[in-house]
């Protein structure tokens, strides 16, 4: 399956060799480059549906973290790895809170850069590793969040769906419409930014064991 990209970056020179190095990737397919936001906007409207951007964070115009949240309710689908020199932890917070699903500093070699966009494809998050230790703490604290956002019956749901039960389980146990369920589990993945099933799982398995 090829992993369908858009390359963001107000550095042209930058832009062009990050374009180069990926170009001739197997699996990999770069759909265009834009050099800031709204470049970036019209290529949607033009129709282009990438699987990730790779996108840097100080930008004129619109910078990576203002593009990560819109794309965070706008377009959910398309999950945002950021690729910059920033590298303080408030950064890497601030990029995690908007949306991102990857943080990468472009001191990074190609090998770093391929596997951040192939764990991103399949649902998951990619920090350098140098960023160990902030992103568990981050997914700590989303974890202990998850029961101040959700409703009583959204963590219920939650709870079963760890337990490995399928809408219509869930359906007959708390005495609802398979709609019910299914709206509720809408809700949830948009209220915790959570795009697909495996990783709420993950997620949600955490915040389980620090509640027990």
């Amino acid at each position: 399956m090829t992993t369908q990209l858009i390359l963001l970056d107000d550095h042209v020179l930058f832009l062009e060799g990050l374009n180069s190095i990926l170009s001739g990737e197997i699996g990999i397919e770069i759909l265009a480059t834009a050099k800031n936001g709204l470049e970036l906007l019209q290529l949607l409207e033009q129709g282009h549906k990438p699987d990730i951007i790779i996108s840097d964070i100080r930008m004129p115009i619109m910078d990576g973290i203002v593009i990560t949240k819109m794309f965070k309710t706008k377009y959910p689908s398309i999950s945002i790895i950021a690729l910059t020199m920033l590298d303080q932890e408030s950064d890497v917070i601030e990029m995690l809170d908007a949306g991102a699903k990857g943080y990468i500093v472009k001191n990074a070699d190609k090998k770093e850069l391929i596997e951040a966009i192939n764990m991103v494809a399949q649902g998951k998050y990619y920090l350098s590793p140098r960023f160990a230790a902030i992103y568990e703490e981050w997914v700590t604290k989303k974890q202990v969040s998850i029961g101040t956002q959700l409703t009583r019956r959204e963590r219920q749901i939650l709870e079963l769906l760890v337990r490995g039960k399928s809408s219509l389980q869930m359906a007959k146990q708390l005495h609802l419409s398979r709609f019910t369920i299914d709206t509720h589990r809408k809700n949830i993945h948009k209220k915790l930014g959570i795009r697909n099933n495996i990783a709420l799982v993950r997620h949600a398995q955490k915040w389980l064991d620090i509640r027990e």
